[in-house]
């Protein structure tokens, strides 16, 4: 049957169904390709998940499609959904591995969830992804940098934007796209908070979290203020283009194009025109700047999440504190910081050198014990040597 569908074309596919319509009394069932598929759950995701998940389900089927085309020498998108077996998906897991080193286990499970959807839909009767046992690798902590160098890549940093937009991800732990949506009314200086997420944007794990602002983001954010000012950078409100003006220096202006930047629904980090940039400008340019400062190679810009996350854990903040900053759905995913905090570690090292004191002590008080029992003894047979008595 495998080989009969292996030549058979989208257009014999069509001309089958017109056929068996006109045949009386017959019941069609419909023959789902991976182009109907692929086309059907991306549109489910994209009104569902984040724009980030979208992408990366994107990639996952991409591969897949691309490995059937390459098997089968035809386009992978006239693949018959439910004529994908085990094997084709254990030899797919092994051709994935070659392909992607490092994020393969990210598209396998993208495409386990997507497999899952197709069942529920009725496309295929069994998800063979989830048979599939992916080797153990080594667990490696996740890399991060210091203040320190944070300065030198600053210091190669010629665009104020990107410095700035930098600066915030290290000292807020947002995620890239958080950052590129943050709108000007979700950033509260009177309080020092930053709300994230709203009715404009959908954070990855669909819920509303709030940052306290530390002294260095309440710097940052206040000289961009004073810089669209003096720029007279445009934001959009409702829409519409108003020249900016802050909103501590005036709450009224008489020129009814003014309006506060705090009020407005414009972005933090927009264009001249207003419009907010997209991730990938900002993620080229930190890695080629931590290139052109000798940074290590795998340091990107999720890093700087992770650099806020771990220079916390280091200074012993706990990790649910860490988890509710970070907008993680479970403790266990921030449990990959818990190594950082030396502090505990070494106390807890602490007690066994503890132990070892107490029982070198026990060492030392038993010795001194037996000296004085012998000196005891020596005294004893010296007295009655002395005496004349009879040992």
């Amino acid at each position: 049957m495998d080989e009969i569908l292996k030549n058979i074309s989208a257009d014999d596919i069509e001309r089958l169904k017109l056929l068996l319509s006109i045949i009386p009394g017959s019941r069609q069932k419909e023959v789902v390709t991976l182009r109907v598929f692929t086309e059907e759950y991306k549109n489910l995701i994209q009104h569902n998940k984040s724009a980030s998940y979208l992408r990366s389900v994107k990639i996952a089927l991409n591969y897949l499609i691309e490995y059937f085309s390459i098997k089968e020498g035809k386009p992978g998108l006239q693949k018959p959904i439910d004529s994908i077996e085990l094997k084709n998906v254990e030899n797919f897991i092994i051709y994935l591995q070659q392909k992607v080193k490092n994020g393969y286990v990210v598209y396998y499970r993208n495409l386990k969830a997507a497999f899952n959807k197709a069942r529920e839909w009725g496309y295929v009767s069994e998800n063979f992804f989830i048979k599939v046992k992916l080797p153990k690798r080594q667990k490696i902590a996740p890399v991060f940098i210091n203040s320190d160098q944070l300065s030198v890549i600053s210091d190669q940093i010629k665009s104020e934007t990107v410095k700035d937009f930098v600066m915030i991800a290290f000292y807020t732990g947002m995620r890239l796209d958080e950052i590129v949506n943050l709108r000007w009314k979700n950033v509260d200086l009177q309080n020092r908070v930053i709300t994230v997420g709203d009715e404009y944007f959908t954070t990855k794990g669909r819920n509303q979290r709030f940052i306290p602002m530390s002294e260095e983001v309440v710097k940052i954010i206040e000289n961009l203020e004073l810089r669209l000012e003096s720029e007279k950078i445009p934001v959009h409100n409702k829409g519409l283009c108003s020249r900016v003006i802050r909103l501590n220096k005036t709450e009224r202006d008489s020129s009814p194009d003014c309006i506060g930047i705090r009020m407005t629904n414009g972005f933090v980090f927009s264009k001249s025109n207003g419009k907010k940039f997209t991730g990938d400008y900002f993620s080229r340019r930190f890695k080629k700047t931590c290139r052109n400062a000798g940074i290590e190679k795998s340091i990107h810009f999720h890093s700087l999440r992770h650099s806020f996350a771990s220079n916390l854990a280091q200074k012993g903040v706990p990790l649910y504190t860490i988890k509710e900053l970070l907008g993680h759905a479970s403790i266990s995913t921030t449990e990959i910081y818990s190594h950082l905090n030396m502090d505990s570690l070494r106390e807890a090292i602490g007690k066994l050198d503890t132990s070892a004191s107490l029982s070198a002590g026990s060492r030392i008080t038993m010795d001194k014990v037996k000296e004085q029992n012998n000196i005891i003894k020596n005294e004893v047979k010296i007295f009655r040597i002395n005496s004349g008595e009879k040992r």
